[in-house]
């Protein structure tokens, strides 16, 4: 290439860029300058479908492929949606390869040996809805219907993908209901029990703060896009508190870190407000105005020490009156409530904790202001009932199975669910999941699915460590080979995923293969007739405010791509909250009818723990990582070179053991053990270990086949049926 000044500066840029990134994006794809690589440059040529990004990730980016004769070329941001902007994330920049990777499963298989054994055969399609057919007809006349079950998770989040499809044939043979409270929920009712909705202002709207918290939440892994209007506000002079027992990348840029022992939040936010209200610093307009039951608050804390609350979240003095400063001098602070402190024994109390400071503050109801948590404005603003087709279920006393409990509604000699006695599983069909990387307890889940007498059989475009323990292994299609709708949880966005590519192979869409198995069954409604546009049309049929305000309807999403749905701006003005009051409860009735403390609950998580666990020095936290969304990605090898079988251990800790960097170590509790490469680090505080969530057993690079998973708990938070990973005590040694 002829090096010119403008060729020069513009190849400086394109570097200096992707060096910022920290590696975050294949330098592969970044290629801006016309002339630099040929044959990429040519995959940026054809015609362009857009399709949103459909992973468990708030910023649900607007995805533009590129499609050169039926295949797809290339990928990146629709630059036109100011979320989004021109890049995904490291994950989506991958998506092609994604999408066609060599583990591909392109047809229908069964097991010849063993389960466990690796051996297959290959089946047509017509082969496999005979024998599964065949089998759950044969369960449901024996065991009746609670004995199936079906098993997913956030594999696909589309409205039809994730529900619609496989809920109308769950319903119609009235299977076992999946209660997926993985996530989200424990928080959800911390913040309804004092708000009265879990929704919150429009993220965008941070960019007017002159203070941002982020509060278990790690904006780099699932909400990177958020970023830039965090930056955009600190331009401005805002300020940044992370309150997150882990340094996150933004920790590491953040005015002040909070870096708490985990779980303990509510006693940190204890000392805050009566720090605030003893001296002065509430505001008492807003409460008055807008509070009940504030003397109730008041009266309990008369009762709390701050040295003693400080002491419990290992937080210092110094620490402490650094946010208080900078808390009380704010005039518009935005609290991010991420979902990470929610996966503890007291999830939903922190939740309710932080929404009753921020009443203490005043900082609700204005442009700039407010607490953010699970935003369902985008989301929920469509009939799901509709697309679910609810009305096909005639028999709803089937059960219920909390997916965090998988291993213990399996057992087979002593199957239970909401630690009472349960029928016995006889089939489970998974799909947009890994019950082997995401369930807890996984070496008992894996135990159980081994039973000859459990029906096992897995939907899924790639091998993983679940497809080995199937009876029937069955080809899906990804998401970018059908069309669906999607809401964002993290923006105010409707967005439309419009089919990119024809299935490859065998593979078949989640609609397709449900509804052909239901008529494969019998089943003749009219309901498994309907098309992905008609369940779409049905989505889009709801009288929702956030649609109908915002003038929002089918034709309208399928011409634009994307929409921002209405919401009260600013979110909570009118000062009428969803609670009983109408006001923000400071005493709560459903956290007394839960056996709470109805004003703040000072319980800990050792509380819950049994005593083997208790009594175990590290308290083990599995956040996400970066490159990887819970078990997905594993099949890219660009991904798969970002370590995620690490242990993080404090510089003292490690040293204490005789730990030092890349040691090879075990992480063990009474559940198991876990072999994992050790990175000494004070991304930790002492006595907390830091490990990757949901990786896959066949990639430890240790050779163990073994996960973390296998070591967390699945006994549940304390509000809402949430799983509670971070409540997971281990011990760690030299291995």
């Amino acid at each position: 290439m002829k090096l010119n000044r403008r060729s020069f500066l513009q190849s400086v840029g394109a570097a200096g860029a992707t060096a910022s990134l920290s590696g975050l994006v294949p330098g592969v794809t970044n290629a801006k300058v016309r002339g630099e690589n040929r044959d990429i440059m040519a995959k940026r040529q054809g015609d362009i479908v857009y399709h949103s990004c459909l992973r468990n990730c708030a910023d649900r980016c607007l995805l533009k492929f590129t499609v050169q004769n039926g295949r797809a070329t290339y990928v990146e941001g629709a630059a036109e949606q100011r979320k989004t902007g021109t890049c995904p994330c490291v994950k989506g920049m991958t998506y092609i390869q994604y999408t066609y990777s060599p583990d591909r499963i392109l047809h229908p298989m069964e097991r010849v040996g063993p389960k466990g054994s690796g051996k297959w055969r290959r089946i047509s399609w017509d082969d496999a809805y005979g024998k599964i057919a065949g089998r759950f007809k044969s369960i449901i006349e024996e065991h009746g219907s609670q004995a199936i079950m079906p098993y997913s998770y956030s594999g696909n989040y589309g409205a039809i993908g994730m529900y619609g499809a496989a809920e109308r044939f769950f319903n119609k043979i009235n299977a076992r209901f999946l209660d997926r409270y993985v996530c989200a929920y424990s928080g959800s009712y911390g913040v309804m029990s004092a708000l009265g909705t879990s929704n919150g202002p429009d993220p965008e709207d941070s960019v007017y703060s002159d203070l941002y918290i982020s509060h278990g939440w790690n904006e780099a892994a699932t909400n990177v896009h958020y970023l830039k209007y965090i930056n955009v506000a600190r331009d401005k002079g805002c300020k940044v508190i992370v309150v997150n027992p882990i340094r996150t990348p933004l920790a590491s840029q953040a005015d002040l870190h909070i870096q708490l022992r985990p779980g303990t939040d509510v006693h940190f936010f204890a000392a805050v407000m009566k720090y605030m209200i003893d001296n002065d610093l509430h505001d008492k307009a807003y409460i008055d105005a807008n509070t009940k039951d504030f003397d109730a608050l008041v009266k309990q804390l008369k009762t709390v020490s701050i040295d003693e609350c400080l002491s419990i979240s290992n937080v210092g003095n110094d620490d402490f009156m650094e946010f208080v400063k900078l808390y009380t001098e704010a005039k518009l602070a935005h609290w991010r409530l991420g979902y990470g402190i929610v996966r503890n024994y007291t999830g939903g109390r922190i939740a309710r904790a932080a929404c009753l400071l921020h009443a203490v503050g005043g900082h609700y109801g204005k442009i700039g202001n407010g607490l953010s948590y699970d935003n369902m404005q985008a989301w929920g603003c469509g009939d799901h009932d509709k697309v679910r087709a609810k009305h096909l279920r005639t028999n709803h006393d089937v059960g219920h199975v909390n997916i965090t409990e998988l291993a213990k509604a399996l057992d087979p000699v002593n199957p239970t669910a909401y630690d009472a006695p349960c029928d016995p599983v006889k089939a489970m069909l998974f799909y947009n999941g890994n019950p082997a990387a995401m369930a807890p307890d996984v070496n008992k889940v894996l135990e159980h699915m081994k039973r000859e007498d459990l029906f096992v059989v897995g939907f899924d475009f790639n091998m993983h460590d679940s497809m080995d323990v199937c009876d029937i292994i069955l080809p899906a299609a990804t998401q970018f080979e059908t069309s669906d709708i999607i809401g964002s949880y993290g923006f105010f966005d409707l967005q439309v995923c419009d089919q990119v590519i024809e299935p490859l192979g065998e593979s078949k869409s989640n609609w397709t293969f449900f509804s052909e198995l239901a008529k494969a069954m019998g089943y003749t409604d009219p309901e498994f007739d309907e098309t992905n546009d008609d369940m779409i049309r049905q989505f889009m049929s709801s009288d929702s405010p956030h649609l109908v305000n915002a003038n929002i309807d089918y034709d309208r999403i399928m011409k634009e791509k994307f929409i921002k749905v209405w919401e009260q701006r600013p979110f909570l003005a009118d000062g009428k909250f969803g609670t009983e009051s109408g006001k923000i409860e400071f005493k709560s009735k459903y956290m007394e009818k839960k056996h709470f403390h109805p004003v703040l609950d000072l319980g800990q998580v050792e509380d819950w723990m049994i005593p083997e666990e208790r009594n175990l020095p590290f308290r083990m936290v599995s956040p996400a990582l970066i490159q990887r969304m819970n078990c997905e990605f594993y099949n890219v090898k660009y991904i798969r070179n970002f370590p995620a079988y690490t242990v993080t251990i404090n510089p003292n800790d490690a040293a204490a053991r005789g730990i030092k960097d890349n040691d090879k170590v075990r992480v063990f509790n009474h559940r198991g053990e876990v072999f994992l490469t050790a990175v000494v680090s004070d991304q930790v505080d002492t006595g907390v270990v830091l490990t990757v969530k949901n990786n896959l057993r066949r990639f430890n690079p240790n050779g163990s086949q073994t996960c973390t998973n296998m070591l967390t708990t699945d006994r549940l938070a304390d509000l809402g049926g949430c799983s509670a990973y971070h409540s997971t005590n281990v011990d760690i040694q030299k291995a």
